[in-house]
């Protein structure tokens, strides 16, 4: 009988050690979500190395001019390429918003799951600790 009891306390321990390991990655991806959510467009680890700069509006004109050939049929003017811009920079945010909403919720939720965990187990250690005193 005693062995069991040994063996369900390592079992409680583990999980509960486990648990804190899952809840500390977790909120590091929170921090993270959440700072990628504050400034959308210095994200850069959703970026394509081919697309124009979003710094600015010059930086992103230039790219654009860059990418252009000399003779090609079609070079768009400074109002053409401000509406790209301002549709490439919304469609950024867009994108790292939805990700970082994402990963929160995701983030979140096995968090609650690993406190659920980590609680019970707990509990269950104080629990079997009890019953060894009694004895």
């Amino acid at each position: 009988m005693e062995r069991k009891q040994k063996i369900i306390q390592i079992y409680a321990v583990v999980i509960c050690v486990i648990a804190v390991i899952t809840i500390l990655i977790t909120l590091s991806s929170l921090v993270s979500s959440y700072i990628d959510k504050s400034d959308p467009l210095a994200v850069t680890i959703y970026s394509n190395s081919n697309q124009a700069s979003l710094a600015s509006f010059e930086n992103f004109k230039m790219d654009i001019l860059k990418s252009t050939q000399k003779d090609q049929a079609y070079i768009p003017d400074n109002k053409t390429i401000q509406k790209m811009y301002d549709e490439a920079k919304s469609a950024k945010i867009k994108m790292v918003e939805h990700r970082a909403n994402r990963d929160i919720t995701v983030s979140a939720i096995i968090m609650v799951i690993a406190l659920i965990l980590l609680a019970s187990h707990f509990w269950l250690i104080k629990k079997m600790k009890i019953v060894e005193v009694q004895k």
